[in-house]
This record gives C-alpha cells, structure tokens and sequence, in this order.
C-alpha cells in the first residue's frame, strides 16, 4: 500500500516536473497591456477616473489610484486587486500608507484670504482677535455639528465661518435653503443648531447658488464628514473636537 502510494507521488511530482517548462512558457506569453489600455480596464471596473498610474509595490503589479482609493492591476489587465498589501515584518498595510501620503498630497491647502466669504455664515463670539478664526463645513442636521455648536459658546474671541453642505441627503439641502434665504442667516443658523424652528419662506424668490459652490468647496478640500474645521493656515480639525483642542490648533496657527 506504501509503496503504491510512493509510486502515485513519484507519477504526480514527474507529471508537474513535466509541465513546468510549459507552465512558465504560458507565464511568459501572457499579453503585457500598454498604461492606456490598463487605465481604461480600470475605469470600466470601477466606474471613475484614474488618478494616478505607477509601479506597484510588488513586481509584476502596477498601482491605480481611483477616487482616492488605491488599486492594483497585473500587466496583462486580468486581475484588479481590491485589497491591502500588508508589509508583515513591519506589520503596516503598504496601501493604507500610500492612499494616505497621496491624498495629503493631493489635497490644496485651506487658505482663508483664499476663500469667498460671502457664500459662508459667519458668527462672532466676542471680540475679533487676529488668528481666532475658524472656517467649518456643516450640515445643519448633524448632531455632532450641534455638538460642536455648544461646544464653541464656550470660546470667547471667535470668529467662524461656516460653510453649510448638505451630506445628509435633501432634508438637509431644504434646511439649508431656508437658512440661506432666511432674514438673518447667522440667527437662522444658530436655530437649527438649537433644533428650533428656522425663521423664513425657503428658497422662494432667494438665490441659493451659493450652496452648489460650497460642496464643490467641499470636496475640493476632501471633507469627507461633517464637522470639518480648519484654521486660517489650514490645519484640519475632524469631528466635534474639544475646546482645548480648538485652542491648541489656534495657538498654533
């Protein structure tokens, strides 16, 4: 019985000896796809446009940035990876540190002699004091903005700037609509804040262009949740943060 298995053994590892040559020569013929031919697999797959194209980490694979998420793809366009590669001696994903460098890298800097003012909300807390300036991307129905609202009527000397978005869908773009037409727009925010009700008729006869521009804003500077604060200079504060790490951040500015 031994021996007749030994013999199967020996039969399959000369079988496979056999198909070697053939196996590499099949590896060696594959079709090598030029970077155009590559993109376009690519974008057909997932449906947007190639960011970047490059080497991969590996040999053999080359890296596709797509809506800022990273992907890989073999040369001959047969097989598009969808995953992280893991450095396991250093044990950090080589994706999640790529897509990280790039879109840092990708990404304008928040400038706020750069911004057009007038398609914000501004609210003064206090004095106005060179430096203590925030700029916000909000949705007026984000409870975590609300957090942030109570948060700031702590701060003394503040000046922000709130940028309204609509990212929770069209209950959120008529909110904003009827605080963008409202008499008083920094009033009608501070109410919806507050969950009252918001004084005025909504968009009727009031132009609320200024609403499209500031998504655009938005994703011109990769918010990609609501609150998203910046500094003057720049510096990124996500989420409802604290008031002592708004004062740091401003100090630092």
């Amino acid at each position: 019985m031994e021996r007749r298995e030994g013999l199967k053994r020996l039969a399959l590892m000369a079988g496979l000896g056999g198909a070697g040559p053939a196996l590499a020569q099949a590896v060696a013929t594959r079709p090598v796809r030029d970077e155009v031919a590559l993109k376009a697999i690519v974008e057909r797959l997932t449906g947007g446009q190639v960011q970047f194209f490059g080497a991969g980490p590996l040999p053999g694979l080359h890296e596709v940035i797509v809506k800022d998420k990273v992907f890989y793809i073999d040369a001959a366009g047969e097989h598009l990876i969808d995953g992280h590669i893991i450095d396991i001696a250093n044990r950090r994903s080589l994706t999640a540190q790529r897509q990280a460098e790039y879109v840092l890298a990708s990404t304008p800097t928040l400038r706020l002699a750069e911004l057009d003012l007038a398609d914000a909300i501004t609210i003064q807390r206090g004095q106005v004091v060179p430096g203590r300036v925030l700029v916000s991307f909000e949705d007026p129905r984000c409870g975590f903005c609300k957090r942030l609202h109570v948060t700031l009527k702590d701060a003394t000397d503040l000046t922000v700037h709130t940028f309204p978005i609509s990212y929770l869908g069209p209950e959120s773009r008529a909110l904003n609509e009827r605080i963008w037409c409202a008499p008083s727009r920094p009033i009608a925010w501070e109410a919806a804040m507050a969950d009252q009700e918001v004084p005025g008729n909504g968009a009727s006869g009031c132009g609320v262009e200024a609403l499209e521009r500031n998504m655009a804003l938005a994703e011109k500077f990769r918010v990609q949740g609501t609150p998203t604060l910046f500094t003057a200079e720049g510096q990124r504060l996500n989420g409802a943060v604290k008031l002592d790490v708004i004062e740091a951040a401003l100090k630092g500015a």
